[in-house]
């Protein structure tokens, strides 16, 4: 089993500590009881210079991702009836199945974000700033936060094909009518437009993409919408609340 190395001088560390506490419920299926003096991670660390610090900081940092993993239902206080609080700790059945997924795991950032930049190669910086702040409102259980930070990416990187799929076009009525379309800001015209576009390349055979690739397109564009649409709700209510707010002062 091979170890994470862990410098309790380097920064980091809190990214490190979650991904040894992943790799520890995973591997030890035993351990149910969470302690401030457990040599039980060691199997998983290989401390940088004397382990007595290392331990002593890593078991700090643990505690941290401990309670963080609490709050985002992957794990909960209590192991059954007769030992119903801390230290006693059990997976949750959301929790299992966090454990058992091996790709894009948000609570995870830092291996997400990897993962993210290896598929992608070369991503665009506006879509990794706001992925990256999607991961954080994650960690902190800010849910509908992390969502429409993810809408957005989503959003720019969807723009990002329109462009690359206009300078692709061949035909200068298509350029042109695609162009005007593009900049227009409603974004279900952008979105019937590209999939009318990607129906009609699928018609060639061999087929050029996936064949699920309109279900997939059309889910995408879903989500798309539903984001922009909450965003949208967000800022009348908040507005709405502000008049309320100045009528009554």
């Amino acid at each position: 089993m091979s170890k994470i190395s862990f410098d309790p001088n380097d920064e980091g560390g809190l990214e490190l500590a979650r991904i040894v506490l992943l790799d520890r419920l995973r591997r030890d299926h035993n351990w149910n009881q969470i302690s401030p003096y457990d040599s039980g991670f060691d199997p998983y660390v290989e401390y940088v210079g004397p382990s007595r610090p290392g331990q002593e900081r890593l078991l700090t940092l643990i505690q941290d991702v401990f309670w963080e993993f609490i709050i985002q239902g992957v794990l909960a206080p209590g192991l059954d009836l007769a030992n119903p609080n801390l230290p006693w700790f059990h997976i949750t059945d959301y929790g299992t199945k966090v454990l058992a997924a091996s790709e894009f795991l948000p609570h995870d950032p830092t291996g997400y974000l990897r993962r993210f930049r290896s598929d992608i190669g070369t991503p665009d910086r506006t879509v990794e700033a706001y992925l990256s702040e999607s991961l954080n409102c994650f960690e902190r259980g800010c849910f509908i936060a992390s969502v429409l930070m993810l809408g957005v990416a989503s959003e720019r990187a969807f723009l990002l094909v329109c462009d690359s799929l206009l300078a692709a076009l061949s035909k200068s009525t298509e350029r042109s009518e695609f162009d005007r379309i593009l900049k227009r800001n409603p974004i279900k015209p952008k979105q019937d437009w590209v999939l009318r576009k990607i129906q009609e390349i699928q018609k060639t055979r061999p087929c050029p993409l996936p064949d699920n690739v309109n279900v997939m397109l059309t889910v995408i564009f879903d989500f798309i919408r539903t984001q922009r649409n909450s965003v949208v709700t967000l800022k009348r209510c908040r507005q709405k609340y502000l008049a309320k707010t100045r009528s009554s002062t």
